[in-house]
């Protein structure tokens, strides 16, 4: 049996082991070396971070990687991408090799297809075109918010400074004064709402009685519903009347009573008529009187003097005249 030495397999063993070793970094570096691919090249004036292995896609789907990148000239103003196509794709000559990330940061190419009818060979340089990265978005969406803040911090400095020049001492000390009139008025307030609450107690408060009696009177009122008909309708009967005509006879008489009363006061301050002299002469007055005082002087002797006047005695004997009262009591 053929016998294999050590120094063989060890042999053997590096030779596989570099193998692979190549097969492997060529693969981390996106090179296949059992797949035919073409390469093709784009040029950039800046790469956004772009490295060796990083995809290149087409609508999204895998065709290839970048297989490597050079710098052009000593500034590095410009850099060429060399970029493995390993999918048989056909790329238009005017198609466009785009640096995009996403939200992670993974740079990829994206390949955008044009229209031409003729298609990129291997060793043809396509259009480069760099997006912009989420860091440059979100400074072009923040300069403009920036220069408003700017401009809205220095509209509130002037405000502040506004203040406090109108805030001198005496606004102050005055802006307190309004602040403790303030806190009386809210104190007021308070208590006034405290009484508002005890008159709108459900239980003991003024509004609730109100509510009571208010309830008793409609209660009244519907008890007494039939009378307030009675005399709504009464009053309904006296208006009818009243519209009848009634209402015009009725102040026809009392103005034609007034006339005659004011005929007969007429008649009593003129001295035409007996009452009227009676009451407008005084000498008829005077003659009045004294008869009035003479009928008293009689009335008052038959009183006290009554046999002189009726004589009725059974032997004769004439009686004695008395002195009426009144008569006395002028003499004394």
């Amino acid at each position: 049996m053929f016998k294999v030495s050590n120094e063989t397999k060890v042999g053997v063993l590096a030779a596989v082991s570099i193998a692979m070793l190549i097969l492997g970094f060529n693969l981390l570096k996106g090179k296949s070396l059992f797949s035919k691919s073409k390469k093709i090249y784009a040029v950039y004036t800046q790469v956004n971070g772009l490295q060796p292995s990083n995809t290149v896609q087409v609508n999204g789907l895998v065709v290839g990687s970048v297989s490597n990148l050079e710098i052009m000239d000593k500034n590095a103003g410009r850099i060429l991408v060399e970029l493995r196509i390993n999918k048989k794709v056909d790329i238009p000559q005017n198609s466009v090799a785009r640096i995009a990330s996403d939200l992670l940061g993974t740079k990829t190419v994206q390949i955008d297809f044009g229209n031409a009818n003729a298609y990129l060979e291997d060793g043809d340089t396509i259009y480069a075109a760099v997006d912009g990265s989420i860091t440059d978005a979100l400074k072009e969406q923040l300069s403009p918010l920036a220069k408003k803040l700017e401009v809205t911090l220095g509209s509130v400095d002037s405000v502040l400074l506004t203040i406090n020049s109108i805030f001198d001492p005496g606004t102050k000390g005055n802006l307190r004064e309004a602040i403790a009139h303030l806190n009386t008025t809210m104190g007021n307030f308070t208590r006034t709402s405290a009484s508002l609450n005890s008159m709108l107690d459900p239980q003991h408060g003024n509004v609730k009685a109100t509510f009571d009696n208010l309830e008793s009177l409609t209660a009244n009122l519907k008890n007494n519903n039939e009378r307030i008909n009675a005399i709504l309708g009464n009053a309904e009967k006296t208006t009818a009347a009243l519209a009848n005509g009634q209402l015009d006879k009725t102040l026809l008489e009392m103005q034609q009573m007034v006339a005659r009363l004011n005929e007969t006061i007429a008649k009593l301050n003129s001295t035409d008529g007996s009452i009227g002299m009676m009451l407008n002469d005084k000498k008829v007055y005077n003659n009045l009187q004294n008869s009035l005082n003479s009928l008293n002087k009689l009335l008052e002797d038959l009183r006290v003097n009554p046999k002189r006047y009726v004589h009725f005695s059974l032997f004769g004997k004439k009686a004695k005249v008395q002195p009426i009262p009144s008569d006395t009591a002028k003499a004394l």
